[in-house]
């Protein structure tokens, strides 16, 4: 596969991963307002899912400009830890003798996996835009 070729299915996969980490990050929010988590859990989630959003654009900008990929990844890499420091404490505040209890599992559940599956996405979209930043070297390059 030639270089442009590669070029054209780096870019699917970057803007693919890009929106629905966006779309996903959206419905996040909804449905921790529809499950009725806990307050506290809404107003840390809300910030943690806002600065993903931005932090997704602000890796937009620094694929296209090719330059401030390391503060993107050095922010991806900071709501990855606050995403599992807030995991452990939500987990702290709704255990029962170190399990969760069935009428919280739910609520539980929405919160980790959606938050661990945005930190993921996050980290994905991260590694396929420098891959796409590295193509375009490599095709500049070549001419």
């Amino acid at each position: 596969m030639d270089a442009s070729n590669k070029k054209m299915l780096i870019n699917i996969a970057y803007v693919g991963t890009i929106l629905l980490t966006i779309a996903f990050s959206v419905l996040f929010m909804v449905a921790m307002t529809l499950k009725g988590v806990a307050t506290y859990q809404q107003v840390i989630y809300y910030i943690w899912a806002i600065l993903l959003i931005l932090t997704m654009v602000l890796d937009v900008m620094a694929n296209k400009s090719g330059n401030l990929k390391y503060i993107v990844g050095l922010i991806i890499s900071g709501l990855a830890f606050l995403c599992l420091v807030v995991g452990i404490i939500v987990f702290a505040g709704m255990n029962v003798n170190g399990s969760i209890p069935y009428f919280a599992g739910e609520k539980f559940a929405i919160v980790i996996a959606f938050s661990v599956a945005l930190t993921i996405l996050s980290i994905v979209a991260f590694c396929v835009g420098q891959k796409m930043i590295e193509i375009k070297q490599s095709i500049k390059k070549s001419k």
